[in-house]
């Protein structure tokens, strides 16, 4: 079969992403890969009387072999090494002896440390675990310590990606930490300290914005760009230009393949040379997925030079995906990992395609001209097919889709391309004791493309609709119905006129569901209570306006709230935190990094928050304390008041009509007035005292199930109809639609 390696590599990828993301297909997929085969079985057995073309019978074998082995290989990783570690650790306090496995990342106000873990209550053990603190723990890289701390299970992709299964997060000082003084040691341990002096180096060449820009494109450390520069790529959906890749890859192995030229014609040698340069690279980026995907084509397309033979693009796109995926199938969680082999498979199926398109318009005699222009439009051609493929993955994964991502790489690729190899030389340059007056003009020279890439972005950042909610129903039926009018296009090999009519049907279907989606919702009010684990987030939603009630719960939830609302909200208008209780506040250093709030209102009995927010971002906030009561007017549809009785606070909103009242653990509705008693809708995360006072016709309960279970009787004695954010968010709406 052709491309055999290619088919079977891409399909495991795509089934062990469509499980892991939606696991509640994986009985589905499953039964299709059995059906799959036996229909595969049936074809084979019966093509000499029904004359099938041989080739069909085993293609369906091999993808839907494939995709059991997919289904099969998650359920026994998660089963072998994911389900021990949380079943057995999650939710508790544990004792670990570990050691910090990865450079520390100082994000905002919080340090994070990814740390190895060797040993858990005395037992050995082999997995990795995030611990976040808004204090410096004391701890260097690769320094092995004791630890107890209290820990959650981890569910974000990303982190299950590289093996991090549990998180814990101190917000105090904790003397529960203590460092050994010794270090682990490791080649990797070499390749991050390189990777360290890397960066110091464009720190102390660089100004800070653009030393940043050039430690992302360079080193994939994203942690260090400031919030806007963050919010333009997010907004441009150009973030796949940080994100240390295959394009990063190809443009420094061009790089040393040109250095190389006329130099070194052995084959042998530069194939070395090529693989050495491949593999250390990779090793100070960090052994990120996209990065070991591009290694691995990297050296089969130099292998099989020397062995003088030709490599297909698919194959080792499908060999590269086996090779990440086979040890370990969470591979698949890290986004950016999915995005760099839809990029590729884009570039090897497009690029040219679309170069070739551009070029048979064009008519230049001049072969030099000819020569420059088809140079452009080839990287141009690269750029869009690149782009084109990653949309629909970001649109599913994100909820957001950015117009201008086509046209904004097109721009920035080739500032990239030079800016990589300018930051590379003078990181490089300034290392090196001899000639590090090298590295000046280099230097100049990055921070000048910096700037000019800082300009690009922002200014397609600032554009009107430069980043879209992808996430309703209409934009859906407009993708699914685009995506079955470009198969059959492709298909039956269409032309022009069935391009543009099907161009035109699809920009119909898009605005007329916009359209009626609009006026359905125009005047409506949502209610989204988030599953947050231990805690409650709630925000009121009006048109283009939000606002949160509380916002706490536990720290993993915050990137699923986040992406609830970006795209849809710039800004949030207010925020009222109830108590000082992380369960109830715990967000605000994300929200304040990723959107501009208006308005906090804080309960504070003893400044601590206060100043934690002034430490953040030096800006004031509106307080309040015990025993007072005011209205704040959410949007133009809804207000809240808010009422502290000296023991808790309360909030009783107002919503087109209906009413919810909102009491935290420790309410007594003793102590709350009458007229506040009587609401539509109860939110708890547990059962306040004196609960037979309340007059309520629904309770929302939020938390984790185990509170659930062991409150559900109390909770049902408030009303029978009850809601629970443990099997997700629970939203309403309230008029309008």
């Amino acid at each position: 079969m052709k491309r055999l390696l290619g088919t079977i590599g891409i399909t495991y990828l795509s089934v062990l992403a469509v499980v892991f993301y939606f696991n509640k297909t994986a009985v589905w997929v499953f039964a299709a890969g059995l059906i799959g085969v036996s229909a595969g079985i049936i074809l084979k057995i019966s093509r000499n009387k029904t004359r099938i073309n041989p080739k069909i019978p085993n293609l369906v074998l091999t993808v839907s072999l494939t995709a059991l082995a997919a289904c099969i290989s998650v359920f026994a990783y998660a089963g072998l090494f994911y389900y021990p570690v949380r079943d057995n650790y999650s939710d508790k306090e544990i004792s670990i002896s570990a050691y910090v496995c990865d450079k520390i990342q100082i994000k905002e106000s919080t340090n994070v440390y990814t740390v190895k873990v060797c040993e858990v209550n005395g037992k050995k053990e082999n997995f990795k675990m995030n611990i976040t603190s808004v204090n410096d723990l004391m701890l260097e890289e690769f320094e092995y310590f004791d630890a107890v701390l209290y820990a959650e299970k981890s569910e974000e992709g990303y982190l299950m990606s590289r093996k991090i299964f549990l998180t814990s997060f101190f917000d105090i000082d904790s003397d529960t930490v203590k460092p050994s003084g010794e270090k682990y040691f490791s080649l990797y341990c070499a390749a991050a300290g390189v990777r360290e002096a890397m960066e110091n180096s464009l720190d102390t060449l660089l100004p800070e914005k653009t030393s940043s820009l050039c430690k992302a494109v360079l080193l994939g450390n994203k942690q260090s760009l400031k919030s806007d520069v963050s919010d333009d790529f997010e907004a441009t959906g150009t973030t796949f230009l940080i994100v240390v890749s295959g394009l990063h890859l190809s443009i420094i192995s061009a790089f040393v393949m040109r250095i190389m030229k006329g130099r070194v014609k052995s084959k042998l040698a530069s194939g070395i040379a090529l693989s050495a340069v491949t593999l250390c690279f990779a090793a100070v980026t960090g052994f990120t997925p996209s990065v070991v995907r591009s290694a691995v084509m990297a050296v089969l397309t130099y292998g099989s030079r020397i062995l003088l033979r030709r490599t297909d693009g698919l194959n080792s796109l499908g060999a590269a995906a086996i090779v990440l995926t086979a040890l370990n199938p969470f591979a698949v969680g890290d986004i950016g990992m999915i995005l760099s082999f839809s990029a590729t498979a884009g570039i090897i199926l497009w690029a040219q395609k679309i170069e070739f398109y551009i070029l048979s318009k064009i008519r230049i005699s001049n072969r030099f001209i000819f020569g420059k222009v088809k140079s452009v439009i080839s990287l141009a051609s690269v750029s869009v097919a690149a782009s084109l493929w990653i949309i629909p993955i970001t649109t599913v994964a994100f909820h957001t889709i950015s117009p201008f991502v086509v046209i904004a790489s097109v721009f920035l690729e080739p500032i990239v391309s030079a800016l990589l190899i300018c930051a590379m030389l003078t990181a490089v340059f300034n290392l090196l004791p001899f000639v590090s007056f090298l590295a000046y003009p280099f230097a100049l020279t990055a921070a000048l493309l910096a700037r000019l890439f800082l300009f690009i972005i922002s200014f397609f950042a600032s554009l009107p609709y430069s980043v879209v909610n992808s996430d309703k129903p209409y934009f859906y039926v407009w993708f699914l119905l685009s995506f079955l009018l470009a198969a059959v296009g492709y298909a039956v090999k269409a032309k022009g006129f069935y391009v543009r009519c099907g161009a035109v049907l699809s920009s119909v279907v898009l605005v007329f569901g916009w359209a009626v989606y609009s006026a359905l919702g125009y005047g409506s009010v949502s209610l989204s209570v988030y599953n947050v684990g231990n805690g409650v987030t709630a925000a009121v939603k009006c048109g283009g306006n939000i606002s949160f009630i509380a916002c706490g719960g536990s720290e993993k939830s915050a990137y699923g709230i986040l992406d609830d609302i970006y795209g849809s909200y710039s800004s949030v208008d207010s925020v009222i935190i109830p108590d000082d209780k992380l369960k109830y506040s715990r967000y605000i250093p994300q929200l304040l990094s990723q959107v501009d709030i208006s308005n906090i209102l804080l309960y504070d009995s003893s400044g601590s928050r206060v100043e934690l927010l002034g430490k953040y971002d030096g800006i004031s906030r509106n307080t309040f304390a015990d025993n007072c009561s005011f209205t704040v007017n959410l949007n133009s549809k809804s207000s809240v008041d808010v009422v502290n009785t000296g023991s808790a606070t309360y909030q009783y909103v107002k919503i087109n009509g209906s009413t919810l009242l909102f009491a935290p653990s420790e309410a007594d509705i003793a102590d709350l007035p009458e007229k506040y008693r009587d609401a539509d809708y109860l939110l708890v995360d547990s059962v306040p005292e004196n609960s037979e006072l309340l007059n309520c016709d629904s309770v929302i309960f939020s938390g984790l199930q185990s509170n659930f279970e062991e409150k559900y009787e109390e909770v049902k004695q408030i009303s029978d109809t009850i809601y629970s954010t443990t099997n997700g968010t629970v939203e309403f709406v309230f008029g309008g639609g």
